[in-house]
């Protein structure tokens, strides 16, 4: 099994165990002193010396997904003591990782690689420098990071061979969930990722489009009936931990 493969299993094996039915909440402290949270230990220490260079390029998403996922699972104590957005932040700024001999921070990887390198909510720079050699091991395309707080999308592990399928559910779970319509389709909350990333949608139009699509029909039909006269809200971001 090449390190890839074994990060995903990991990934699986700590969700089937700590984590309730959708992947949304996680025992914490069952988790910490777990089998299960040893493997991902093990799993990032072999991806140190790996070569990223062997993994395909249709798994490249998968696997930087899964990296995100799993480092933000291996470090929830620490996310548990922040006390504060700011601290929050520091959280995600830091190293955390070193993967094929480079060091890696979060947001590195959300920021640098998943986004394709597009600054971060409130930033003007963009997080990697054009001759950071990190960009080298930048994927096509991104979604789905799992953050430990009550705003997250659940807990998943990505395969490659299935990535756009998996990706499609995970978002339309999302969605249905957190999209709220209000007063007879004027009003539309949408998470408070769309209002950090609506540029990466190509606008808030774009993103309230992208959004109502993966709604169900009577939601959809409410909000074309005010003919583009809908107002938008963004949510709040619930940076609690999502403790069981």
């Amino acid at each position: 099994m090449g390190d890839e493969q074994e990060l995903q299993a990991a990934l699986e094996a700590a969700r089937a165990a700590h984590f309730d039915t959708g992947g949304a909440v996680c025992d914490y402290a069952a988790l910490a002193a777990s089998r299960e949270h040893e493997r991902l230990s093990g799993c990032f220490a072999a991806l140190e010396s790996c070569d990223l260079k062997r993994v395909r390029i249709a798994a490249q998403t998968a696997f930087w997904l899964n990296v995100f996922n799993g480092v933000v699972l291996r470090d929830a104590r620490e996310l548990a003591r922040a006390g504060g957005v700011r601290e929050v932040e520091g959280f995600f700024e830091r190293p955390r990782i070193k993967v094929g001999g480079l060091a890696y921070s979060l947001d590195d990887i959300e920021h640098g690689l998943l986004r394709g390198n597009a600054p971060k909510f409130g930033h003007f720079r963009a997080p990697l420098r054009r001759d950071d050699p990190r960009l080298a091991n930048t994927p096509i395309a991104y979604d789905g990071m799992y953050c430990a707080c009550r705003s997250s999308p659940p807990l998943r592990a990505f395969s490659a061979g299935m990535l756009d399928e998996q990706l499609e559910s995970a978002t339309v779970g999302y969605l249905q969930r957190s999209v709220r319509v209000e007063q007879e389709g004027a009003l539309v909350i949408l998470p408070r990722q769309f209002y950090w990333y609506r540029t990466d949608f190509g606008g808030e139009q774009e993103a309230l489009a992208f959004a109502l699509a993966r709604l169900d029909d009577e939601t959809v039909e409410m909000v074309d009936r005010r003919r583009g006269k809908v107002k938008i809200r963004y949510a709040d971001f619930d940076w609690r931990l999502n403790v069981r």
